[in-house]
């Protein structure tokens, strides 16, 4: 999981999602804006206007995909779903905001659906509203599950890629995510949090991503033969572009971060310093 370069919606997109929201904020109460944000969500696309706008929510979330168009939380499943980061039944006043929209997976916004938790004194406690429930809104507090779109997840995360210890002794990689060395009690109450909520360590994602290492080891050594045997500039501008439009490009930032761990990637890195810096996720345009 890597964080989203932001991109900018058209102005008449938002006026859309702004009107959209202001039905909703209309709402007597809290509880009545629960319900007005459900049945706004639900007739999202009940006319040409409103199509159209979330038309160009999707084709803005397709190109702020990290690599192909794929889930920005587990980056393995074609991302099909507009997840909502803070969940509507939750905050309904953000249920038509853009900065709350990303791309998503079933597999990965299905579990997550309505989880949501706040940091308070180095744990997380998770808000629970079970059927039958009185309608109240969360406590106040910070958001226990990562922001893909306002944070750098690999602030709080590492992805164990195994590696060499400074004895000599090698370590296989198991490719979970773990919370990063160092955190604070409330970083890593979040970083645990969000593994457990989003299923980050499903025995299929650590499989899918000890293939990715593999896949970009020997992309790197191809692109690597091909320079060193004087390959055209197109020809390299090709496989570096094949490299970063592979799933689970969270490997190859880890492969980079984590290059000292791993000599032989560390030597592929030495010989194409270039790799270091090739963007990872796209611009705003």
């Amino acid at each position: 999981m890597l964080r989203i370069a932001d991109r900018a919606l058209p102005a008449g997109t938002l006026t859309t999602l702004a009107r959209l929201q202001a039905k909703v904020d209309a709402g007597a109460d809290y509880a009545a804006r629960v319900v007005l944000a459900k049945s706004q969500w639900d007739s999202k696309t009940s006319s040409q206007a409103k199509k159209a706008a979330f038309q160009s929510i999707k084709n803005n979330l397709d190109h702020m995909c990290v690599g192909p168009r794929r889930c920005a939380y587990c980056e393995d499943s074609l991302a099909d779903e507009i997840e909502h980061i803070l969940p509507k039944d939750v905050f309904p006043e953000s249920t038509f905001r853009w900065s709350n929209y990303l791309f998503a997976c079933g597999p990965c916004n299905g579990p997550k659906n309505n989880r949501y938790g706040v940091v308070d004194g180095g744990a997380v406690v998770e808000f629970i509203r079970k059927r039958g429930d009185p309608i109240v809104p969360p406590p106040a507090g910070p958001a226990g599950c990562i922001n893909p779109r306002s944070e750098d997840p690999l602030e709080l995360l590492d992805l164990d890629l195994g590696g060499q210890a400074p004895g000599g002794e090698t370590f296989d990689g198991t490719f979970n995510f773990m919370p990063a060395e160092g955190l604070g009690a409330d970083n890593l109450a979040r970083a645990a949090f969000s593994i457990d909520v989003l299923g980050l360590n499903r025995e299929v994602m650590c499989v899918a991503r000890a293939n990715a290492f593999g896949g970009f080891r020997a992309r790197l050594a191809e692109y690597r033969i091909v320079r060193e045997q004087g390959g055209s500039e197109a020809k390299l501008a090709r496989l570096r572009d094949d490299l970063l439009e592979t799933h689970h490009l969270t490997v190859f930032a880890e492969m980079r971060r984590q290059r000292q761990l791993l000599p032989e990637i560390n030597a592929l890195f030495d010989a194409i310093p270039e790799a270091m810096v090739w963007p990872l996720t796209k611009s705003d345009n």
